[in-house]
């Protein structure tokens, strides 16, 4: 279980309060969705008082962005230091990106993106948990142009945007037709668009 770099099993560092709190809460809004989890079933498994849980939150909602916040870094740093352990160049690091995709969407307690998942079940654009969400989106982006760049694309923002749109395909096909085979393709695709965007580059 939880064998992936971005499981939310192994989400949370640390024995505070606070850190246990949102360790219960990641595995629970995983598991079952972010309205079927009300602040009592989360302080209830941690064994604190509702008193404890609001001197650390003001809310449910203020959890939930706290928690994402955490994963974002959590997953962004994650994802460095492992592109960073499997080496490589530039080409090899950027596609290296949907070899964890492949391996995270390969465990078998896969559930889906919790970004993903927020980002549908509270879906106003001005909520504080869609937007937390979307500030995700916009690291991996970020992080995906800059490789891309590195890797001689003509293009690293359109690059990012396609490569981007592959993982979620890849997240959402595992998530609902139970494709365990979505990241594999998706690095196939990759491969593609990035050689392809290579070498307009060297045509240009």
């Amino acid at each position: 279980m939880g064998s992936s770099i971005w499981s939310v099993a192994t989400a949370i560092r640390g024995g505070g309060t606070r850190e246990r709190l949102m360790e219960t809460a990641a595995g629970l809004f995983y598991e079952h969705g972010f309205h079927a989890i009300g602040i009592d079933r989360i302080f209830g498994d941690v064994g604190v008082t509702k008193t404890t849980f609001y001197n650390h939150f003001e809310s449910k909602d203020a959890l939930i962005v706290a928690l994402l916040e955490h994963l974002d870094r959590r997953d962004m740093e994650a994802l460095q230091a492992e592109l960073s352990r499997r080496g490589g160049g530039p080409r090899e690091r950027l596609l290296a990106v949907f070899d964890v995709l492949d391996e995270w969407t390969r465990d078998s307690d896969f559930r889906g993106c919790l970004f993903i998942n927020a980002a549908s079940q509270f879906p106003n654009p001005n909520d504080p948990v869609h937007a937390a969400a979307m500030r995700h989106a916009r690291h991996l982006h970020e992080a995906l142009a800059e490789l891309a760049r590195a890797a001689g694309a003509g293009d690293p923002e359109a690059l990012a945007r396609q490569l981007g749109m592959l993982v979620a395909a890849a997240i959402t096909s595992r998530q609902v037709v139970g494709d365990v085979q979505a990241g594999s393709t998706a690095r196939c695709m990759a491969e593609v668009l990035v050689d392809s965007a290579a070498g307009a580059r060297r045509r240009a």
